[in-house]
């Protein structure tokens, strides 16, 4: 009967456990993004035993209980994600439960369409790419999505059994009956309130935007008891059961929170943050990130002299002096609190921070009120625009083919097509529900609860522009946009009617409006200067709109691949497959400038390659791949000295290209099989190595490994048994962790373990015989650790974001006969 009943909710489960098995290890991930590296970090120090010390050195505090959840994952099963992707999953298919129920709390019983509605709202849940998604990455949105649907699902039955007791003493022939509502505590009515209370809390410990939605929560409990029951002492308990269970859990952070981090704080400092970047952004009229960050980095850095902060402070200006950034705005105004903390910047802590940064934002609102007002309504419109490019869409390469075809008209169907649907629909549901739906039994429950879902949409669209309007913000807002419009759907038949009356068509307008903003066909109509990208592009118009962005990704996939096939050949050194590679006429022509001078390199004409490489009408698509090709040709010539010029420039230590070299690169011999690290001369012999450094305790150039780590030495292998020395140290350890042991391998067999320690010391182990001539790739294996968030901060450029996780420094490794 179950089954039968509910046949709609199974089917939607069903589809729903299919497309995040189909996702699971699949999604085209490039390293972690967004705030995966700073919810993994803190998670760590957490896991550790370090509480939530990892964030006083941040730019802002987080709200504890997504890396709480992460860190109970790394505690029970280390820093393999799995388990935490694997969890998530069951949350998210559990939204999708969630959803149907919420929906049958909606619409009032009897209406004879609820489970249909309900049963097209989950299959909604089950098929949106996002919220399949977002359970593999490390993100807060499905823990959060499940706690808020949860507390929305105890609002709605507390509401449904609140208005039906009520109703009940209503009734003709009990009026003489004790009415035991009027202050006593009925377990039946209060224990869902409770329950929403204390979810409310746990939403708002996983995002603290949720803090302002509180008021309006309590309010609406509020009029809800006193809609039904008309005595304010029955109105007052509701609430304040409501309150209590939510201070309940959200107090004890807050205490703790404000003691750790030196001030007031709820939740975390991210508010003031964003509020600052919201309001930098109106001032300056574009949005950048780096004056907030900046302001922050001048209070936080310890090794910055107070001309160095002042710096960070201080105007920008263009090469003909006009100025291209201004200053702080309390820096320019000389704000004595500012100036204080300046000097003594070792004791601030985030409470302080948070304050100085409230006070920023406050001295850019009172500068430009009016830009702030205009920015924050050009936040809400692009809230509802598509952003092709956005950091959790995975999105990164679309134009160079990277995307498998399959995501890419996932994302353009599952993803922005479903959207541009739902959108307006939900608006048609809303309709629906506010006007067609009957009085009777429940009806006013279920309005009631239509009642506080609208509020949290319209918290969200109010509070969201204030800050900055990014795709993710849509996620949690999503779940409840396909309730209504599961309830558009269900009830087509009567849409007509609906919008035949004055709300209806009211609401049939903005929904035409929301639906034209998304889809934005008037793109195709924008004035713009020839070859500039739009602007008014979402769902249609020229690029970057999602349509025009589709095509580009899938009509570059087979050059992506014939790429793939190129370096592949390159990097195996198999001539004929690299020329085959270079043949394709589907070979994008930045490929062909990267490969072919390497191909002279590979068949003995390093010379060629290099005027190849200068005098080519295509170039590669950045100047760090014209200068590590051009420095391997050198080095193929035997000119080092040439070679280490070309390794050497910023341009190429702010990429760190070691995966792209290892992977392109057939580098010649090793001078007696010696590989010094971080000498401008070891790209394309390693594998999974940071930027290399000076370290002055160790008194050598080193390169961190991370933890699983490869080394290349060509033609190495001479018949017989060989030893590989390897200068290494474990300094830079935390003293609470227990230095790991190196496991090292030569292809797939084991051949010994060292022990680190702190000093720079060499460690040798026999390798066993291998075929003259042959490559040797040698694999390191070890525990790693996550340093502070003042590492994570000095990421910039291409590694931004990048986590660090580090093993061991290396110094030298050398093959000895």
């Amino acid at each position: 009967m179950l089954l039968r009943t509910h046949w709609l909710l199974w089917l939607a489960l069903l589809i729903g456990a299919v497309l995040r098995l189909a996702l699971w290890d699949s999604l085209p991930r490039v390293g972690l993004i967004s705030d995966e590296a700073e919810y993994l970090a803190a998670a760590d120090w957490l896991a550790n035993g370090r509480g939530f010390a990892w964030h006083t050195q941040y730019l802002w505090t987080r709200a504890p209980l997504y890396p709480l959840f992460v860190a109970a994952h790394v505690g029970l099963f280390g820093r393999d994600l799995g388990p935490i992707f694997v969890t998530q999953t069951l949350l998210s298919l559990a939204n999708i439960v969630l959803t149907y129920l919420l929906v049958l709390f909606v619409v009032r019983p009897g209406e004879g369409r609820e489970r249909v509605a309900a049963g097209l709202a989950a299959l909604g849940m089950a098929v949106y790419l996002p919220l399949a998604s977002y359970a593999q990455l490390l993100l807060s949105e499905t823990l959060f999505t499940t706690l808020l649907l949860a507390a929305m699902l105890m609002f709605g039955r507390w509401a449904t059994v609140w208005v039906r007791h009520e109703e009940d003493f209503a009734r003709p022939g009990r009026a003489g009956e004790s009415h035991a509502s009027g202050g006593g505590f009925l377990p039946q009515i209060n224990w869902p309130l409770l329950a929403a209370g204390m979810l409310l809390g746990l939403a708002t410990l996983t995002r603290g935007l949720t803090l302002g939605f509180v008021p309006l929560v309590l309010a609406w409990v509020g009029l809800t008891a006193w809609h039904t029951t008309a005595r304010l002492r029955q109105a007052m308990v509701q609430v304040g059961l409501v309150l209590a269970a939510f201070v309940l859990i959200v107090a004890p952070w807050s205490l703790y929170a404000s003691r750790a981090y030196g001030g007031l704080i709820t939740v975390d400092t991210t508010g003031a943050f964003n509020l600052a970047l919201g309001a930098r952004t109106a001032y300056d009229g574009g949005r950048s990130d780096e004056p907030t960050r900046n302001f922050v980095l001048a209070l936080l850095l310890p090794e910055l002299s107070v001309a160095q902060r002042e710096d960070l402070l201080n105007e920008r200006y263009h090469p003909d002096g006009s100025v291209a950034r201004p200053a702080a705005c309390l820096y320019a105004r000389e704000d004595p609190r500012l100036t204080a903390a300046l000097a003594t910047v070792a004791t601030l802590r985030q409470g302080d921070r948070q304050q100085l940064l409230s006070a920023e934002a406050l001295c850019l609102l009172q500068a430009k009120p009016l830009a702030f007002v205009v920015k924050s309504l050009t936040e809400l419109i692009d809230l509802f625009k598509i952003n092709y490019t956005g950091d959790e869409r995975l999105s990164r390469g679309f134009a160079l083919g990277r995307l498998p075809v399959w995501y890419t008209l996932a994302l353009v169907t599952l993803d922005d097509l479903l959207y541009v649907l739902v959108l307006p629909l939900s608006l048609l549901g809303w309709a629906t529900l506010r006007t067609r739906q009957r009085a009777g039994p429940g009806s006013a429950g279920a309005h009631a609860l239509a009642g506080l879902i609208g509020l949290w949409l319209l918290y969200n669209l109010a509070a969201a522009p204030l800050l900055f309007a990014i795709n993710r913000f849509r996620v949690p807002l999503m779940p409840f946009a396909l309730i209504f419009a599961g309830v558009a759907l269900a009830h087509l038949p009567q849409l007509g009617a609906t919008l035949r009356t004055r709300y209806g068509a009211a609401c049939g307008v903005l929904a035409s409006l929301l639906l034209l903003v998304a889809a934005a066909p008037y793109a195709y109509f924008e004035p713009r200067a020839p070859g500039a990208d739009a602007t008014w592009s979402s769902f249609l118009g020229p690029y970057p709109s999602s349509i025009a962005n589709t095509r580009l990704a899938l009509a570059s996939r087979q050059g992506f691949l014939q790429e793939e096939a190129l370096r592949t050949a390159l990097g195996a050194g198999d001539r004929v497959a690299a020329r085959a590679a270079l043949a394709s006429p589907a070979l994008p022509s930045y490929a062909a400038a990267v490969g072919a001078p390497l191909l002279d390199g590979l068949e003995g004409r390093p010379e060629a390659g290099l005027d190849r490489l200068a005098t080519q009408p295509k170039r590669p698509l950045a100047a760090w791949q014209t200068a590590v090709v051009a420095g391997e040709l050198l080095r193929q010539m035997g000119d080092l000295q040439a070679a280490r010029r070309e390794f050497g420039p910023s341009l190429v230590d702010d990429q760190n290209p070691v995966t792209w070299t290892w992977q392109w690169f057939y580098p010649p011999r090793l001078s007696d099989d010696r590989l010094e690290l971080a000498d401008d001369n070891d790209l394309g012999y390693i594998k999974g190595f940071y930027l290399g450094r000076y370290d002055p305790d160790l008194g050598a150039t080193t390169r961190w490994a991370t933890g699983t780590a490869m080394l290349r030495f060509p033609g190495a292998g001479n018949g017989a048994p060989q030893q590989l020395c390897l200068h290494l140290s474990g300094l830079g350890w935390p003293e609470d962790l227990e230095l790991p042991v190196v496991t090292v391998s030569v292809g797939v067999e084991e051949v010994g373990r060292i022990a680190l320690t702190r000093s720079l010391e060499e460690a040798c182990l026999p390798l066993p015989a291998q075929p003259e001539g042959s490559h040797l790739v040698i694999t390191t294996a070890s525990a790693t650790f996550v340093p502070s968030a003042l590492d994570l901060i000095a990421q910039q450029g291409p590694q931004v974001g990048q986590l660090r996780l580090l093993a061991y420094q290396l110094d030298r490794a050398v093959i000895v006969p």
